[in-house]
């Protein structure tokens, strides 16, 4: 991903704009929203993996959709989640170290760069919403959206997981007017393959912030850290073309100095 911030008039900086996308569970945030939906319907852990891992492996649903599809049609779900109920869980989920930070700088931009940022989420979108309540506009969430009767969850009119991200960001994309190449995408998980390797195939910007080997093939880099904003480092070296030094002062000016900072090139292997 090239971008070029010099005017071909001269030394005046033109605003660029990227458009900035991020997954949540697990992106954003410490817990999954299964666990605990499932807890507070009294199903265990371990219930609710075996659930997830049944219908992986039967292939019914896109990657990211298993949670919609156990509380639309699971007995053990079915007739129980409500609106208020995907509420009370959304108050409950704790968001990694950061978050509120990240958001902020995001939005007031950087040098001439400005984000349009938006979260695209496979969780339902009532949780998203109330977990990052007064830090992120609700207009600017997309995830799972489910049709209602007398508040009770009855069927899903969109799941936005597996290719469905990939029609978010294209909707996204025509609506912020940005090149293919401004996309930014970070996620963590299966959820985000599709749409990683959508914008990879465009020249967009792909991040994970999970150690997992499948992630990082498709990715341009990998963070792990437990304050997300860490994702800023590679946007500013690569996409600003900071160097150490400078991103160091950056985070310092931002109250947030860098204790430690490790960087290794890992290689996978399976030798028979």
């Amino acid at each position: 991903m090239e971008i070029n911030t010099d005017d071909k008039r001269g030394s005046v900086k033109m605003e660029k704009k990227l458009l900035f996308l991020s997954d949540f569970d697990k992106t954003l945030s410490e817990g999954d929203v299964g666990h605990i939906l499932s807890a507070k319907l009294g199903i265990t852990a371990e219930q609710f993996d075996n659930k997830i891992e049944e219908i992986k492996k039967r292939n019914i649903v896109q990657l990211g959709g298993e949670l919609a599809h156990l509380i639309v049609r699971d007995p053990m779900y079915a007739g129980k989640v409500t609106r208020d109920l995907l509420y009370e869980v959304g108050a409950e989920i704790s968001l990694k170290k950061g978050v509120t930070e990240l958001m902020g700088i995001l939005a007031e931009g950087i040098d001439n760069f400005r984000f349009s940022t938006y979260i695209v989420s496979a969780a339902p979108k009532e949780c998203v919403e109330k977990a990052v309540e007064n830090i992120f506009p609700s207009d600017n969430i997309f995830g799972t959206v489910f049709a209602y009767k007398n508040g009770v969850v009855v069927d899903v009119e969109r799941a936005n997981a597996g290719h469905a991200k990939v029609a978010t960001l294209d909707m996204l994309k025509m609506k912020e007017d940005v090149p293919r190449n401004a996309i930014i995408y970070v996620g963590d998980g299966s959820s985000d393959i599709h749409v990683m390797l959508h914008t990879k195939s465009y020249n967009g910007y792909t991040i994970t912030v999970s150690p997992a080997p499948y992630m990082g093939h498709i990715c341009r880099r990998s963070v792990i850290s437990d304050n997300v904003l860490s994702i800023l480092v590679p946007i500013l070296e690569d996409l600003l073309k900071y160097d150490q030094d400078r991103i160091r002062s950056f985070f310092e000016e931002k109250g947030h100095a860098i204790l430690e900072w490790n960087r290794a090139d890992t290689e996978w292997l399976d030798i028979a």
